[in-house]
């Protein structure tokens, strides 16, 4: 290339670099470490209403954001691209000329200076009007169709109460004639209405229990129930039907299934009746069948199947997924032949979802089908004894030889675990991350292995896989310890070879009969991971349903379950009390972090960790101001001073405890209790 070729390429290399920094579809500043700017772009420049002159060396950047957004700007967004060297995509309302503003996401980046000049920013805006019209679009939409089915919903209750009064006269009224004497025309009469009269009755029913539903009115109850006594309700129900139609009724309850189950028998009674009620109707012949088989047993809960089998009609398995659907039926013949609303299935798996199972068909026209779900149930027991009394009857030799490796990074949390563990004489280890806990299991032998899941240097994932890759003498059980909900990590405990998985906050006997059982059952040196099996801690029902304005009411934190665990032991206490303090001071740290950097992933982070500790004490407020913040952050319908009001409220919070705490004493502690 001659020197003239080289020089024009050169030009248009630096006039298409120039027209691209220009013209680009985002903004571009260039400012000091003082924020006055020094350079930007034609398009930003086109947005704001300015010209060049009149922004460079005359304003500083934060002078085109709001008042609010230039306070946090100063305060905390600047501040943490000084510690960090860039911010990556926070929200700003930019100023124009005219006074309005424009939404943007706005990143940047410091570029360090020599050693004789001072650092530079850079900054990429872009303009994110129609996102947020569309953010807006959608957001009004959903509250539409949120107010429409709430009218509906409001609509189908008020209608279904107003109609089912008129009826139940009516239906009334039927019952009392057919009791007279009648001659055979007024009986036909009687009966068309008294049958009109239920069929009209049933859909009313099915139209409240509906619109229940999908109000989230319904919630489901726990009580101790025999399956058994269910099972045999429901046959009473159905035999004179099955009678009439000349149709056999049968059913069968696996032996092993516990005597009694603690669960919600009136939904299950409302299912069973839906399905073996469908069954009827569509069968002219053969049998309807109810099985119910234990698909899995553990100590506290049982996984039950249950099946409804019949010989009918049987439905095309390509019109299966209609029969789910409101008002619907596999075909319009089908509803005119056989009645019916369309709704009773609806209504099941509605009731299923809610029990987080759902239904499965199987079906072929002509031969019949089978309707088959799911439901785990606890295993109902009048004797719930403490982990000290579970203790004393544990045989001794069960806890002797046995030696647990507690792998957890939150100090308060190890500390808890290893009070227990010493109070049950086992003898144990601890590690505060997966690698720790490798080098651990090189050196020594355990049975078990707790394992927090989010920890620093390496996960507890990791280290479960890398530990079932080590050849070993005998290969531990692993048991994942996580706040997150199995349903989220149920894949990753399976494919790292962790063994089962208990839900974080637990107390001491969920901790004591799950070490139980598997120091009981240890005879297979490489276990095998029970997929459908979890040990779940058990919440209250106000813990469930303690709305935001009881937790306004509630202190800030209460030591009662803290003294429970304690027994007795001011040792105990005051080691806690003295560490969970210095613990919370780390969290506001770590909150005020997340804040700079307005992370719902960093606030999740900190929910996390400090489960255990909230549960222990009982700081439900913070819980809640913690996760809300993180809901907030992570929508972005919140402008700064929003945000910066909850932040500062939940820091208010920290502090509250964190002076709370320092001010207790253990032994004034143990003698108010």
């Amino acid at each position: 290339m001659s020197q003239n070729s080289h020089s024009k390429y050169m030009n248009y290399s630096y006039e298409s670099a120039e027209e691209l920094y220009e013209e680009a579809p985002c903004g571009y500043v260039s400012f000091s470490s003082n924020g006055t700017i020094y350079n930007l772009n034609k398009t930003l420049l086109d947005w704001l209403g300015y010209q060049k002159e009149e922004l460079v060396e005359k304003k500083k950047f934060q002078d085109l954001f709001k008042i609010g957004g230039k306070i946090f700007f100063e305060t905390h967004f600047f501040p943490l691209i000084r510690i960090q060297g860039f911010v990556n995509e926070i929200n700003f309302d930019v100023v124009k000329k005219d006074k309005t503003s424009i939404p943007t996401l706005i990143n940047v980046k410091e570029i360090k200076g020599s050693s004789t000049e001072s650092n530079r920013y850079r900054a990429t805006i872009f303009d994110i009007t129609d996102r947020k019209k569309y953010e807006k679009e959608l957001l009004n939409a959903k509250l539409k169709a949120e107010s429409a089915s709430k009218a509906k919903a409001e609509f189908l209750a008020t209608m279904s109460h107003e109609i089912r009064t008129p009826l139940n006269a009516i239906h009334g009224i039927a019952n009392l004639i057919a009791k007279t004497p009648l001659n055979e025309q007024q009986r036909e009469y009687s009966d068309i209405l008294k049958l009109s009269s239920e069929n009209l009755l049933g859909l009313i029913n099915n139209l409240l229990d509906l619109s229940k539903i999908e109000s989230k009115e319904v919630s489901l109850e726990k009580k101790s129930f025999s399956l058994r006594t269910l099972t045999d309700a429901l046959m009473h129900t159905f035999e004179v039907k099955c009678r009439e139609k000349g149709v056999e009724l049968r059913s069968h309850i696996d032996d092993e299934i516990p005597e009694f189950i603690s669960g919600d028998p009136i939904k299950l009674n409302q299912i069973l009746i839906n399905l073996i009620g469908n069954a009827i109707k569509f069968t002219s012949k053969g049998f309807i069948s109810l099985e119910i088989l234990l698909k899995e047993k553990m100590d506290t809960n049982a996984l039950l199947e249950f099946k409804v089998r019949d010989t009918g009609i049987g439905i095309p398995e390509e019109k299966i997924p209609r029969i789910f659907q409101e008002f619907s039926q596999a075909s319009y013949d089908i509803s005119l032949e056989y009645g019916g609303t369309g709704l009773g299935l609806t209504i099941c798996q509605k009731l299923l979802k809610l029990h987080d199972s759902s239904m499965e068909v199987n079906s072929e026209p002509g031969k019949g089908s089978e309707f088959s779900f799911e439901i785990e149930y606890d295993i109902y027991n009048e004797y719930n004894p403490t982990a000290s009394k579970l203790f004393e009857e544990v045989e001794d030799k069960l806890f002797d030889a046995a030696r647990v490796l507690v792998v957890e990074d939150n100090p308060i949390n190890v500390f808890v675990i290893s009070e227990y563990l010493k109070e049950w004489k086992l003898n144990y280890d601890t590690a505060d991350n997966g690698q720790k806990a490798i080098n651990a299991v090189k050196e020594n032998e355990y049975d078990i292995i707790l394992m927090d899941i989010h920890m620093p240097v390496m996960n507890g994932f990791e280290a479960a896989s890398s530990i079932r890759s080590l050849h070993l003498n005998k290969q531990p059980i692993i048991l994942a310890l996580s706040a997150t909900s199995k349903e989220h990590i149920q894949e990753k405990l399976s494919h790292s070879g962790i063994d089962d998985y208990i839900s974080k906050p637990f107390g001491p006997e969920d901790l004591f009969k799950v070490l139980t059982h598997y120091l009981k059952s240890y005879d297979n040196p490489k276990p095998k991971f029970k997929e459908n099996l979890e040990i779940k801690t058990h919440e209250t029902k106000k813990q469930k349903n303690d709305s935001s304005e009881n937790l306004k009411r509630e202190p800030s934190f209460n030591l009662e379950r803290l003294v429970k665990m304690a027994n007795n032991r001011s040792e105990f206490l005051e080691k806690f009390i003295h560490n969970t303090s210095i613990s919370f001071e780390d969290y506001l740290k770590d909150f005020e972090i997340a804040c700079l950097e307005r992370s719902h992933e960093k606030t999740g982070e900190l929910i996390h960790k400090i489960t255990m500790s909230v549960y222990y004490i009982q700081a439900n407020r913070l819980n809640s101001s913690l996760s809300d913040f993180r809901e907030s952050v992570k929508s972005g319908e919140f402008t700064s001073c929003e945000l910066q009001t909850k932040s500062d409220e939940i820091k208010k919070e920290f502090q509250t405890i964190i002076r709370g705490l320092r001010a207790t004493d253990a032994e004034s502690l143990l003698k108010n209790f």
